[in-house]
């Protein structure tokens, strides 16, 4: 009893960190309008800054695997989770552009580090549990990311300082950080003096896997910087209506993956993959389709609600394909296909939308996605961490 207790109270502290990571992420992204108004920054500049912080959360992604390797995965957790409050904290007290850059370089470095060390201890608490719970944690980074868009709203609203709306984050991320950061899983499954080069770690399935994340932050990232602009300039929605796009986005993805965890324990998580990948491709065909905002907004949620389950089953898969003492290192280094999905998610995609071609933004993602139905059957591996 005590046991499943104290197993119990980890599951929610690892809950935490997801949480806490789409909360510091959505409350510095929505604020971008501010941001620029503080320091004059154009579409451009905000697109540069953007793929910077791409670019260094893949650098932090690998450093928060080294920590893993040479300590345990809930030291690089603790620490990232710690640096990401920090980085709020200076994007929100930066002085000048400069300075502004510099903070979202430390703010970079602890996201890649947060998404490696959360996914790290997700998948070794799935493992304790013995089924599939790996699903609810990612559902925990969307009600994190969809608070932090409601308080960036409303502090925007009642006039808050950008940089004391930035404080309150940073005080709130540490105190949860601290409070949880004893719950984690400790475990190091691997000799310390083992050198990287001596890690027993097969490149097939950070690969395959890897894709599949590549492939759901692509689509992910184009919804999360087009689609509101599509529905607006394209479809003539208002601007009350537009943002509405994003949020039947993240709706379907709340309920793909809090449903997700039960779905694959009746059916596999292969069979999911597919479902939810055909239902993605249905949902963006219904988006590139749509002739009215109401068509539109539903494909979008059609579109959460299939791929949104993609990234939290292939971290669960990868852990299912390599051995226990490389899988630390196998999920930060898959973890930079996420990366590259948003920098082609902004970057493709985003050619295609300032274009005047707002339908081939979603076009994009509608060919790439079905990709993933090559590789449905490699997810079996995901099902060999539940106990028969």
């Amino acid at each position: 009893m005590t046991q499943m207790t104290d197993l119990g109270r980890t599951r929610v502290a690892v809950a935490a960190g997801f949480f806490l990571q789409g909360l510091v992420f959505a409350s510095i992204v929505t604020q971008a309008p501010r941001l620029k108004d503080r320091f004059d920054i154009g579409d451009g500049g905000l697109t540069g800054i953007l793929v910077l912080v791409a670019v260094v959360s893949g650098v932090g992604s690998v450093l928060a695997g080294m920590i893993a390797q040479r300590r345990t995965s809930a030291t690089a957790f603790r620490i990232a989770l710690l640096t990401i409050g920090l980085g709020a904290l200076l994007v929100g007290a930066a002085p000048s552009l400069p300075l502004v850059v510099a903070a979202f370089v430390v703010y970079g470095l602890g996201v890649g580090a947060v998404d490696a060390g959360m996914n790290m201890q997700g998948v070794r608490v799935q493992a304790a549990y013995g089924t599939s719970i790996m699903a609810s944690f990612h559902g925990m980074w969307s009600v994190g990311g969809i608070l932090g868009a409601l308080y960036a709203a409303g502090v925007a609203r009642v006039d808050v300082p950008f940089a004391l709306s930035l404080v309150v984050i940073a005080i709130v991320t540490w105190a949860v950080a601290l409070v949880a950061a004893p719950r984690f899983v400790r475990a190091q499954e691997r000799d310390p003096g083992l050198s990287a080069k001596g890690l027993d770690l097969p490149w097939r399935p950070v690969l395959v896997f890897g894709l599949v994340i590549l492939l759901f932050y692509a689509s992910d990232t184009g919804i999360l910087t087009w689609s509101s602009v599509y529905l607006e300039d394209a479809l003539d929605a208002s601007t009350s209506v537009a943002p509405l796009a994003y949020g039947a986005y993240q709706g379907g993805a709340l309920v793909s993956r809090f449903g997700g965890d039960l779905l694959v324990r009746r059916i596999g998580a292969p069979a999911v993959v597919a479902i939810g990948t055909v239902t993605g491709v249905i949902g963006l065909a219904t988006v590139v389709a749509a002739a009215a905002p109401a068509m539109a907004i539903i494909g979008f949620f059609v579109v959460g609600l299939g791929l949104a389950i993609l990234a939290p089953l292939a971290f669960a898969a990868l852990a299912g394909a390599v051995p226990a003492r490389s899988l630390d290192v196998a999920i930060a280094r898959m973890n930079i296909a996420n990366y590259l999905g948003a920098i082609l998610g902004g970057g493709l995609i985003g050619a295609a939308a300032s274009a005047d071609h707002l339908r081939w933004a979603f076009v994009i993602p509608l060919v790439l996605v079905p990709v993933v139905l090559l590789f449905t059957r490699s997810f079996r591996t995901a099902d060999d961490l539940q106990r028969t």
